[in-house]
């Protein structure tokens, strides 16, 4: 199974930590503006207002810098927008860096509307524009300060797509691990059916007849009951033991089954449907079979899921029709095996629930029905057969022809 991934460590407009080039970068910044207006300031003998102002601007960029949290940042960049604006002209546009950053840090946030960025760049124009014509600046230094507005709205612009596409590509990643991990229970609640189904039922029957027996005094076929339902239980043991091991993806799952469970070693997978119809034999189910039943014609795969559903519904009818006739017919259909249970009386339950959804693990070729046809309930399972043997026509219809009837 697998777990849900975290949100990555890197991602700033979340508050969380950024990359050590970042800081570097934003360092450099904030001590060379620094630097140069403390310089330009104390040459210039700026008046006190700008100080001041321009000291808040240098502050909140500081303060965007080590408190990372979307509110503040985005509180931050409003700051450094509206306050370094004012100081732009003053200041011969050094100012113009830490408004730029402003603008990008609101249009890059998810914590605010994306037309933010676009509100303040406006803002900042109209400060610029008035303090520029009140320090008798130029048109030239408005249109270069707007230039570096306009630069800021596109760099935050994309930096908040790239920053909603990971946001998006995280969250499928989240759903797809949660579908796989729901697809995961799901496999476990049907394994774990089968075994409960198949053995413990069979378990129940055999210890009915064993109940039985003793009452009439028939104690050696009593005692061959008792074994045959010790190693059914054996048997069920061991396909828990797979099914765990499967769903905690043990490579060593086989050894370790076969080293626990040597009384009752479970069927081979190419051993097909034999071991079912010896099972409901000796469960005391009555069966007529037809066709081959170690279900050559099929790869791996195929065969596995329909060994698992044909457990199911020899389950389902021994629940359901208890002592009446079942019929097992594998049928070798064009490039496709047929292989139809049939019973009685209705089935139903979980079982064939699993057995729907083993079929939707195959491809679109396998095809299953489970309903009422008249007064039984009939299972029918559509395998395309392995690409190997589609060409040997011949010695299919050999097989084909086998009969196994009940003695």
């Amino acid at each position: 199974m697998t777990l849900l991934s975290v949100p990555e460590p890197t991602d700033p407009s979340a508050g969380r930590s950024r990359s050590r080039l970042g800081w570097v970068l934003s360092a450099v910044g904030i001590v060379a503006v620094t630097f140069w207006f403390i310089r330009n300031g104390i040459a210039e003998e700026l008046p006190p207002w700008v100080w001041v102002v321009g000291g808040v601007t240098i502050a909140a960029w500081t303060l965007r810098e080590f408190v990372r949290t979307p509110r503040t940042m985005a509180a931050a960049g409003a700051v450094m927008v509206v306050a370094g604006s004012a100081v732009v002209a003053p200041t011969d546009a050094l100012m113009i860096a830490a408004v730029i950053v402003g603008i990008v840090v609101l249009q890059a946030s998810a914590a605010v509307p994306v037309w933010a960025g676009v509100v303040a760049a406006l803002v900042a124009l109209v400060e610029i524009a008035v303090s520029a014509s009140l320090e008798g600046a130029t048109v030239q230094f408005v249109l270069g300060s707007c230039a570096g507005l306009v630069l800021g709205i596109l760099v935050g612009f994309s930096r908040r797509q790239y920053r909603l596409a990971e946001q998006q590509a995280r969250q499928a990643e989240r759903d797809q691990q949660r579908a796989r991990l729901l697809a995961d229970r799901s496999r476990a609640a049907r394994d774990i059916h089968d075994v409960l189904a198949h053995s413990l039922g069979g378990l129940v029957l055999q210890l009915d007849a064993v109940e039985a027996l003793l009452e009439a005094g028939r104690v050696d076929e009593a005692t061959l009951r008792a074994g045959a339902a010790r190693t059914l239980a054996a048997d069920g043991l061991a396909e828990a033991r797979r099914a765990v091991h499967a769903l905690r993806d043990d490579a060593e799952a086989d050894t370790d089954t076969a080293a626990t469970t040597d009384t009752a070693p479970v069927a081979a997978p190419g051993a097909g449907l034999h071991p079912l119809v010896a099972a409901h034999r000796d469960f005391g189910g009555e069966l007529v079979v037809t066709g081959d039943l170690a279900l050559a014609d099929l790869d791996d795969a195929h065969r596995a899921v329909v060994v698992a559903s044909t457990r199911e519904a020899l389950s389902n009818a021994r629940r359901h029709a208890p002592g009446r006739p079942v019929s097992l017919s594998v049928i070798r259909d064009g490039d496709a095996v047929d292989v139809v249970v049939a019973n009685p009386l209705s089935g139903g339950g979980h079982g064939l629930i699993g057995i729907h959804e083993r079929f939707a693990e195959l491809d679109a070729g396998a095809t299953v029905e489970a309903e009422r046809s008249e007064d039984e309930f009939v299972v029918a399972m559509h395998v395309p057969v392995a690409g190997a043997r589609v060409d040997e026509p011949d010695a299919q219809d050999v097989q084909n022809a086998q009969n196994v009837t009940d003695a």
